[in-house]
């Protein structure tokens, strides 16, 4: 069944953990991580903690490769080609095709004449959201962390970017009463390091 997540790429950036959320505001995952080095990893988590999906970078460079995991099991690996507006990132063993727009970050993931998931991202007061449409429950995991990877420097050109506003989406999209709390517990289980900086401070 097809629903809509969204997920807050400036909050992922700044803080290295943000919450996935459907569109009734509803926490559906915990994605952490970050992107910089060889080894670097995207870790996807369900609301009860556990983990479900995860990215590793495998190289550096203007096309770094990315390998993926579902529940444990390695999945595919990337390989990307973009021009100057252009994205393409083809995903073997799963045969997923991510084509879009770099100044929109617009992307549409396809298997053969099947679409997976759109993900279009939007502007909320100077911060980066992406609604990810995706055909099934299932593909989503998967779908966040091309999402994520999406998001890399080597394939975002922030002089170029281009986005919408989500203003018109904003009541929308704020979290349920009580949901920041939840996601607040599990972000301590899971972010050990952060929970201690935050002490620290």
């Amino acid at each position: 069944m097809s629903r809509k997540i969204q997920l807050n790429l400036t909050e992922l950036d700044h803080t290295r953990s943000t919450r996935v959320t459907d569109e009734y505001k509803d926490t559906k995952y915990l994605i952490v991580g970050k992107w910089g080095l060889i080894s670097d990893i995207f870790s996807l988590y369900s609301i009860t903690g556990e983990l479900l999906a995860k990215v590793r970078q495998q190289s550096m460079g203007t096309t770094p490769r990315f390998d993926l995991y579902y529940l444990h099991q390695f999945v595919g690996s990337s390989i990307i080609h973009f021009t100057l507006h252009y994205t393409t990132i083809y995903i073997n063993g799963i045969n997923w095709l991510i084509t879009g727009n770099q100044e929109k970050q617009s992307y549409t993931i396809s298997h053969g004449r099947e679409k997976i998931a759109t993900i279009k991202s939007y502007n909320q007061s100077d911060q980066v959201v992406r609604i990810i449409d995706v055909d099934k429950t299932d593909h989503e995991p998967l779908v966040i962390l091309i999402a994520a990877i999406l998001n890399h420097p080597s394939l975002v050109h922030s002089s170029v970017v281009k986005l919408p506003s989500l203003e018109k989406y904003s009541e929308r999209l704020l979290p349920k009463p009580g949901t920041a709390s939840s996601f607040s517990r599990l972000q301590s289980k899971l972010c050990p390091k952060n929970r201690q900086q935050n002490k620290g401070q």
